[in-house]
């Protein structure tokens, strides 16, 4: 794959992202009951930061000589993880939000994605940057997943003590399901 497809690629899933991510808000907006704090929230810009970053400066550092199978692999996880993300958001639909929040009328959802995995969007995003890191060629991003990890995990947890608050099920749930990654985490 040439680096200017790679790159192309690499911005439209972005973009696509950013735009899924705003008519959700535009559409399944509402009035937030509970909010997690300042940290919590923003906590979670941290990956796509550093990931923009990386893209950024990756003609100085971070670039490696990849390969047509490594960006197809890349590109795969990159429709998985644009997929799975946008159906997460049509299985929350009114109880998604930006924010770590619960919302008026919000309720418990165990279907879709959520029926295996607590926390399907973190997990897509996962395979999102990881798939955007093989697409472009840069091991930077690639070597970042465990960061990323760790950042989704300290937000979730903190979702979940509001989870835990609303919904006396949700400890239930935590004993049935997975938090981010089916089968392990």
């Amino acid at each position: 794959m040439a680096q200017e497809s790679s790159e192309l690629i690499f911005k439209l899933f972005w973009l696509t992202l950013l735009i899924i991510a705003t008519l959700a808000q535009f559409i399944f907006g509402g009035k937030l009951k509970k909010k997690a704090g300042i940290f919590t929230n923003l906590i979670v810009v941290t990956p796509y930061l550093v990931v923009f970053g990386w893209f950024s400066v990756r003609a100085h550092f971070g670039t490696y000589k990849g390969n047509l199978i490594t960006q197809i692999l890349g590109l795969l996880l990159m429709i998985l993880g644009l997929t799975g993300y946008f159906l997460s958001i049509l299985f929350l639909r009114h109880n998604w939000a930006v924010s770590a929040a619960i919302k008026e009328g919000h309720g418990l959802v165990k279907k879709g994605p959520y029926k295996y995995i607590r926390h399907p969007m973190y997990f897509f995003m996962i395979l999102e940057i990881l798939g955007s890191g093989l697409v472009i060629s840069n091991y930077l991003i690639v070597l970042y997943i465990p960061v990323i990890i760790g950042i989704y995990y300290i937000r979730a947890k903190k979702e979940e003590e509001m989870l835990k608050e609303e919904f006396p099920a949700y400890k239930d749930y935590i004993r049935e399901t997975r938090m981010l990654i089916p089968g392990i985490l």
